[in-house]
């Protein structure tokens, strides 16, 4: 099943989840639909305007347009004090944008924060397709319902963007061959070279 033409909104709890979880989707369906990034908080211990500055830069290795974004400053740690302005946010970007494709995390991503974001973008959003990403440092089980296969450039866009954040090479998840030796896993899955893993909670075709 081809994805073109649609308007997709991929949903990051911290800046740097999307990258991580599903860079190389975002870098492969960019070019033939219309991406909208909604990031709600930096990751924590970061000096903001560093991290920002790489942030920008790992931008232009996934095609992310700066007019597609929006980009909010909530506690990174605690946004279940601001999930009814989350929701808000949901609701009213989905009537704003209409999205076909909602990409959030997983719904056995055990991060709190993580949690917050998918409880509140399926109430949002259940009148689009809605997917999770994967970010396996957090979940002790996932349901791969979903498999996109990726291309070799789709898998070094996503590295690209992920080394942009040099202030945060010490994190496993970042320092490691862990991204191409997942997409590489995933890919073998399916009998493909490389390819992202979703968790489907709800398609609308």
């Amino acid at each position: 099943m081809e994805i073109k033409n649609k308007v997709i909104l991929a949903i990051a709890p911290h800046l740097d989840d999307i990258e991580l979880g599903l860079g190389a989707t975002i870098h492969k369906l960019s070019k033939d639909n219309t991406i909208h990034y909604l990031g709600l908080s930096m990751p924590p211990l970061v000096e903001k305007d560093v991290f920002m500055k790489e942030f920008w830069e790992s931008c232009k290795h996934l095609k992310l347009s700066k007019e597609r974004m929006v980009l909010k400053d909530y506690n990174p740690r605690d946004l279940f004090k601001d999930r009814m302005d989350i929701l808000q946010l949901f609701y009213d970007t989905n009537k704003a944008i209409k999205p076909d494709i909602v990409f959030v995390p997983n719904s056995k991503d055990i991060h709190q924060s993580h949690q917050v974001a998918y409880q509140e973008a399926r109430r949002a959003f259940k009148y689009s397709t809605i997917l999770g990403y994967e970010l396996p440092w957090n979940s002790m089980t996932f349901d791969m319902d979903v498999f996109i296969e990726i291309s070799k450039e789709d898998v070094k866009a996503k590295q690209a963007s992920i080394n942009s954040f040099e202030t945060q090479k010490h994190r496993m998840f970042f320092s490691n061959d862990i991204i191409t030796d997942l997409a590489k896993l995933r890919g073998k899955q399916i009998g493909k070279d490389f390819a992202e893993c979703f968790e489907l909670t709800r398609i609308i075709i």
